[in-house]
Parts: structure tokens; C-alpha cells; sequence
């Protein structure tokens, strides 16, 4: 045997260690293949048409100016009911003055022609500038209008302070927040320089 690997030619040689080569990257690929994303369930709502993975969504107005903004590790369309699901969506979301509010939760859902957003499970609002926060289970916004609300328990939250309320209404293009319903909260003394 060896006899016939000494009378190959400069040519064979070449072809032998190409098809051994080509056999050691096979094996090493099969090794490190990268696990693909399972395709998304079919629920009672059909089945998706699309969906993607680290997905960021930009809405624009009619000017050009982004208003809206929709980080995503995965969305899921259907067209059955035009609804885009959301796993762990952070959005951000700009009103007519420029100031950025912060939103998140465990999972999101756009309505037809992308509005309401729901966000739903630890749910979060948060106005950066203005240094408040608040939580509830789910919390709906209208990106038409500005307006984000939750029917169930909210709590806002600043510095040390805490307001828990049954519902809440935020308007984010005039800044104003309300709290109704069996309204009770805990405020400490605020130390401003300390912000605590």
C-alpha cells in the first residue's frame, strides 16, 4: 500500500490532501454548528408569516423625526390578525417636546398598523428627566396620542417615595401623570442634592 502512495504524482498528492482537508472542515463544522432559532408556534391567532431576531423597529413622523423606538431578541407577525408579538421589548419613545421616556416588559404586543403597544408582565414606564418610574403588569400606549395607561395596580416611584394606585394615566407630550383609585403612598424627606 504504501508502494502506491509513493508512485502518486505531484497532482494526486495534491487531490489526496485536498479531500482530506475538505473532510477535517466538515467534521469541525458539524462541531460548531450554530443552533438555529426554533420557527414560531402557531396559536389560535394562524400562523406568523414572519418573525425576527434582534429586531429594532424605528417609527418616523411626517417630518422624518424618529418618535418611537422598538429593541427586540424576537418578534413574531401574523397576518391573520395584523399583530406583532414582542419578547422582552425596551422601547423608547419621544414626545412633541424632544424628552425620551423609557418603556419595558416581559413581553409586547403592536396592535394593526403598529398601534397600541401593550407591554405586559413588570411592566415599566420611566421619565429620565423628570426622575420617576412606574411599574404596573401591564401598561398600553397610544403612540398617537401619547397617552400610556394600565388598568391594574401601578407603582410610581421617585427618589424614595412610592404612590401605589388601582390604575394609572400618563400623558407624555404634556408631561402629567395620575394615579386613581385606593391612592396610598409612603414619602420620606427628599435630600435634592443627594437625590435620595
Amino acid at each position: 500500500m504504501l508502494q502506491r502512495f509513493s508512485r502518486l504524482s505531484p497532482k494526486g498528492w495534491l487531490a489526496l490532501i485536498l479531500l482530506a482537508l475538505g473532510g477535517l472542515l466538515a467534521l469541525i463544522e458539524q462541531r460548531n454548528l450554530i443552533s438555529l432559532p426554533s420557527p414560531p408556534s402557531t396559536g389560535e391567532s394562524g400562523e406568523p408569516d414572519y418573525y425576527l431576531e434582534d429586531a429594532t423597529l424605528t417609527r418616523f413622523d411626517a417630518t422624518g423625526t424618529a418618535y418611537q423606538r422598538l429593541e427586540t431578541p424576537r418578534l413574531t407577525h401574523t397576518p391573520t390578525d395584523d399583530v406583532t408579538r414582542l419578547q422582552a421589548p425596551d422601547a423608547r419613545l419621544v414626545d412633541d417636546r424632544g424628552r425620551v421616556w423609557l418603556a419595558s416588559a416581559d413581553t409586547g404586543r403592536l396592535g394593526a398598523n403598529a398601534n397600541p403597544l401593550k407591554l405586559s408582565g413588570n411592566a415599566q414606564l420611566q421619565a429620565p428627566e423628570q426622575g420617576w418610574k412606574i411599574n404596573s403588569e401591564v401598561l398600553i400606549y397610544d403612540a398617537e396620542t401619547g397617552h400610556a395607561w394600565s388598568e391594574s395596580e401601578a407603582v410610581l416611584r421617585k427618589f424614595q417615595q412610592r404612590v401605589r394606585g388601582d390604575r394609572f394615566d400618563a400623558w407624555l407630550d404634556s408631561g402629567q401623570m395620575q394615579l386613581n383609585g385606593n391612592v396610598r403612598g409612603y414619602h420620606p424627606p427628599i435630600d435634592e442634592e443627594s437625590g435620595s
